[in-house]
Order: structure tokens, then sequence, then C-alpha cells
């Protein structure tokens, strides 16, 4: 063979042998699985907590393997963990797996860091973990373990139009019972009742509620330092009270603006479902109000630091920090002396009540809902607006050539379609002008005048009222509606305020803004609402199913109005002017009503005040009931006051009205 022959053999031979040595090291030896699928798989049984599976594949792995494991899981309070495998690197019978670890930390969040284990070839070729504390953590040694800290940072205040807070974070006390230490329950629970509206039947369900021992501190309310100092010499000295430092959220007052600001408290199983990370059991949050629709920009999130510890409990190194996010205060549009004001006059009535007064650009100044219940009648109550809408028909009228000097028919009846309406109390005045029937309101001149304005004509002055727009302040909102009188006797009910239509206080505060520079603007009590930050507002609202059904105005038709406004945010609508001279000749109508008509009761000595009264029918009965109204006017500020089933709006509502407008900061 030629010596060029046996070259190209020779290379051949070369090539082939590389090939088959490469195949090789694709297809791997008969060594058994390579490391990291020991690895992965250690990893994976790590990952279910499966700490005998972990076993079966550690060298020598100590009789603590499981208590060590443990003990970290429980104190950092692991909820699920996840162990990533990464690089593994193998010489010759060792190898080191890379891995990062994902753990989620209750009331927390995660908790990330990488780790590594050390393994080797064994018995069977197989690889086992060479274990050492440092497994778990690069850190860890002997007698040492893993631990955290949970911050919660202070709930960041809901603030007024000035900055200042409305409510904040401050010292409590909690107060509590000790069951075997009480030796006269109903003095206990007569003198929580008395001193700090404590429910008894909330006494004896918090006394009996499962796994309650003699021995225990059972709380039972948490008030501020301020209001515990003022109770303290009843409640203290009654043997069975017990007390406990604690934070409250605190308002000016009591009940202060409680339907808006909200209420906080211990959070319940549903919204810890509902919320998620980082929140756990026994947190603190906002339960109404604007406290639970944006919980989460009040609230912010814990921090916390996870900690290196000896046997001792001693602190051996910080390894990391988790930052939560710091809270953010809420700024509303309320005037803290208007809120003063609406909390006092509603204090007159032990009725059902409400009160909202706006200033003449829409900005919320003051809002208040009574009974303290869950249903916000002030924002999202729906009742027929009777006749303070006369105010939106007397625009109407104007436009269509009406002046207060119109002689108008002032009836005890009149008939429309079929149907007979009357004055309240059977009253009529004859003929007159309607400026003197705007004043006295007369229903039926209102109808017999109106019966000449198109349906449409109606509908295009309630809308420039804000009728039918679509609006929220934040929380559950309903607005007013309008709908499209059918025949001629839902347009004379509709005339007067009655009928389908249907309109909240808040609402009403913004029709009779509107008269004060002729423009409607939609309310605003959230200036700079955060985008995308808060729950949805249903969480936070104030109405139940039960309440609104309960408190719903029903009409003199028995119908449902139109739904108006829904509860999540949405973008401000633009503002809407009325014809010229419109507002100008409804303020003076207005005034009238107040100096010489049917509001004489909201009149303040020395002060311009303009105002509508309202006696809206609702629900069933012969006479049917009313709810009680008054919408009134004083410089820039605008009231609208609601008694529900009140009676008669110029002596019910009108001096609430009065003594609010009276307490309003400015002229």
């Amino acid at each position: 063979m030629s010596s060029r022959y046996r070259l190209v053999a020779l290379v051949g031979l070369v090539l082939l042998g590389a090939a088959v040595v490469g195949i090789f090291a694709l297809m791997g030896d008969d060594e058994g699985p390579p490391a990291a699928d020991h690895a992965r798989a250690y990893l994976a049984a790590w990952e279910e907590g499966d700490y005998a599976a972990m076993q079966e594949r550690v060298l020598d792995a100590p009789t603590s393997f499981d208590t060590i494991h443990q003990q970290i899981v429980d104190n950092l309070e692991v909820t699920s963990s996840r162990y990533e495998l990464g690089e593994v690197d193998t010489s010759g019978d060792t190898a080191i797996a890379r891995f990062t670890a994902r753990l989620q930390l209750d009331g927390l969040g995660e908790w990330s860091y990488d780790g590594a284990l050390s393994m080797s070839l064994g018995d069977g070729d197989r690889w086992l973990v060479d274990w050492t504390p440092a497994a778990l953590h690069p850190r860890l040694r002997s007698d040492q373990t893993l631990t955290r800290t949970r911050e919660v940072p202070p709930r960041a205040p809901v603030v007024d139009k000035d900055g200042e807070p409305l409510a904040s974070t401050g010292p409590g006390r909690i107060v509590g019972l000790e069951p075997q230490a009480i030796q006269d329950l109903n003095q206990v629970k007569a003198a929580l009742q008395q001193q700090l509206g404590v429910d008894p039947a909330a006494v004896d369900r918090a006394l009996g509620a499962p796994g309650v021992e003699p021995n225990h501190f059972v709380p039972i309310i948490a008030v501020s330092q301020a209001r515990y100092t003022q109770v303290a010499p009843v409640i203290y000295p009654l043997p069975g009270t017990r007390f406990r430092d604690t934070t409250v959220r605190t308002t000016p007052s009591a009940g202060f603006a409680e339907h808006v600001l909200g209420r906080t408290g211990e959070i319940t199983a549903e919204r810890l479902e509902e919320l998620g990370h980082p929140y756990r059991g026994g947190d603190l949050i906002g339960l109404t109000g604007i406290e639970a629709a944006y919980e989460a920009q009040l609230a912010g999130t814990p921090s916390g630091d996870i900690q290196l510890t000896d046997a001792d409990g001693e602190v051996v190194e910080v390894l990391d920090r988790i930052e939560g996010r710091e809270p953010r205060p809420v700024a509303t549009t309320l005037d803290r002396t208007a809120q003063a004001a609406v909390e006092s006059a509603l204090s007159a009535t032990d009725r059902p009540a409400a009160a909202v007064v706006v200033d003449r650009d829409g900005n919320v100044r003051a809002v208040a809902s009574r009974p303290l219940d869950e249903f916000n009648r002030s924002l999202s109550g729906r009742y027929p607006p009777g006749s303070t809408f006369k105010v939106v028909t007397a625009g109407a009228l104007l436009a269509s050539g009406v002046t207060p000097d119109t002689p108008v028919e002032c009836a005890q009846t009149t008939n429309a379609g079929g149907r007979e309406f009357k004055n309240f109390e059977s009253s009529s005045l004859g003929t007159v002008p309607f400026g003197l029937a705007f004043a006295e309101s007369c229903n039926t001149a209102f109808i017999s005048a109106s019966a000449a304005v198109p349906d449409a004509d109606l509908v295009a002055a309630a809308e420039s009222f804000g009728f039918n727009t679509d609006y929220s302040v934040g929380l559950n909102t309903f607005g007013g509606s309008f709908p499209t009188p059918g025949d001629a006797t839902e347009h004379a009910a509709a005339s007067i305020g009655q009928g389908r239509v249907e309109a909240s206080p808040l609402h009403m505060a913004t029709v009779a803004a509107a008269v004060i520079d002729g423009t409607w603007d939609a309310p605003v009590l959230l200036p700079d609402p955060p985008a995308g930050d808060h729950a949805d507002a249903g969480s936070g609202s104030t109405t139940t199913e039960a309440a609104a059904d309960a408190a719903q105005a029903t009409t003199t038709t028995g119908a449902e109005g139109e739904s108006a406004a829904g509860s999540g945010m949405t973008a401000r609508p633009e503002p809407r002017a009325l014809p010229e001279g419109t507002a100008q000749t409804l303020l003076g109508l207005m005034r009238r009503v107040v100096t010489e008509g049917s509001g004489r009761e909201a009149a303040i000595t020395g002060v311009e005040v303009a105002g509508k009264t309202g006696t809206a029918e609702f629900g069933e009965g012969d006479p049917l009931p009313t709810h009680a109204w008054f919408i009134g006017i004083r410089g820039d500020n605008a009231v609208a006051v609601l008694v529900e089933g009140g009676g008669v709006g110029g002596r019910v509502a009108a001096p609430i009205a009065g003594a609010i407008l009276a307490g309003l900061p400015g002229g």
C-alpha cells in the first residue's frame, strides 16, 4: 500500500474514532442519570415539603433534618415555595448544583435568594446531597435558623381640602373583658353601652365565641386614647374590665363624615381572600367608605427583615430586607367647618336623614347620613325629589317664555291625562304671578303651566341640571334620573318631581349650586383619585341590598327609575351651561321662597339665603307618606337636606338646612 493510501486510511480511522467518542459523549455513560436530575428531584421534593423524599437523596442526613427545615418554614411563615435549578458543575465524583429559591412569606410577600447543593456520587452510582445547613441558605450554620420581622406602616390620613387630617392613626386603647373576673355582667354591659355605644348583644357574642376561656382577654371595642380618658372613670373600676394599648383611626369627633371617610377594623375572611398578599389575619383594613375604596393607597404594604438568628434568639445577621410601599394620603374636597355644621344640624332629627353641601364648582364640602348604618343616603339614595325639582321645571318654563310676572292658575286641583293632582293640604291661591306660585310651591300651577312644554324640552332642561348623567365621586354614587314621560299623566308628575323622577341628595345639591353661577358641575369629592389604585368602590360602598330596598324611594306610580350613575370612578362630565339669564331669574325666585314663601324656616338674620322646599310622596297609603326636602344657597355654597318620611319640607327640612347654611364658612 502506498504511503498516500496509508495516510488516507489513518485519517479515516482518526475521524471515525472522534465520531464514536462524540456519540458516547452525547449518550452519556453507564453511571446513571446525571447530577442535574438528582438535584432537580431533590428540589421538587423540597418544594412539596416532602422531607422523607429529600432524605432519600441526602448522604447521612441528620436526625434533626425535618425539624430544621420545618422550623424555618414556621419562622418565616412560608405559604408556598419554588426552587428553580440553575447551573450544575460536575467534576469527577462531585458536583455543585445551583438553585434559586422563591418563598412566599405570609403577610410580607416574596423573598428570593440563590443557593447551592454540594453533591457527590454515592454507592450505586447515585448522586446524593452532602447536606449541611448551608444547603438551606448559604449563610446558615449549625445551631442557627432563619427568622423574619414584619413592620406595618402607619396608615396614611384622609385629608380635607386644606390638607389637614380628617382620619388619621393615633394611640388608642382596646377595652376588653376577662370573663372570670366579671362580677356583674349586666352592669358591665350597661356601662359599655352608655359610655361607648356598645350593643349588649355584641358583648354576649364576644364572651360566647368559640375558644374563649375564663382567663382570656376578650376584646370588645377599640377607642382613641382621648376617648378612653373620658370614659375611664366609669368603666375602669368595673370588675372584669381589662385594657391594652393599640393604635386606632381617629376623626375630629365620633361618626364625623363616617359615610364618606368610612370605618377601619380587623380584616374579614372574605376581604382577606379578596385582597390576598401581603395581608394576613389580624390586619386592620378599611371596611367602608374611602378607607375601603382606597385601601391600597392608604395602607401601603409591610416591610420586613430576613434574619440569621442563633440558638439564643439573637440576630447574627440581617440577610435581606423586603421593602414595602409607603402609604399615601387620600385628599378630599371636604371642609371641616362645613362638615361640622352638617353633623350638628342633622342631630336635630331622629329620623333617617341626609345632607350634602357643595360649592359653585361642584366640590363636595360636607356629607352626612343618619343613622350611621351601611346605607349612605346622601350619595347613593334614590328618592323622588318632589318640589325641589321645580327649580328644573321653572328653568324649562322660563325658556318657553314664562316670566316671574306671568299669571298662572293655582287651583285646588287639576287634571292631567285623566288623573287628578292637588296641592299640599289642598291649598289654592287662584290666579297669581308665577313668582308667587314658585315661592308657595303650587303643584297645580306648575302642572298646568308645563303642560305646553314638550317632553323633549323638559328632558333637555333636566339634563342641563345633570340628570341622566353618569358620574361618580369615588364611592357608590347615584345622581339623577329623568326618564322621558310616557303620557300626559307622567308629564304632569315629572314636572313636580314625582312619577319616575329620582335623585340623590348629592345631586339635588348640585342642582342648587348650578343656580349660583349658571353652570351645572358634576360633584367632586376626590380631586386627584389614583388611577387603578383603589378597590371596586362597591367593596367600600355604603349601600346594602336590604338597606336599599328598605329606603328605596317609591314614586307615585310605583315604577323604578333608571340608574344614572354607577359605583366606580368615571371621567368627570363636562359642565352644563344654563340658558342665558336663567340662573339669575331662578336665584331671585328661590330667594322669594325663603323671604315670603314655603321656606321661611331656612332664613338667617342678616344673611341672603335662597332655596326651594320639597314634600315628595312615596310608598302606599292614604294619604301617601312624604319625604321632607330642602335645597338652598348661601353665597358660593349650596345645600340639600332630605328627611326620610319626615313630612313637610318647609317645616322639617328647611330649618335643618338653615342651621347648616348658618354654620358655613364665608358669606
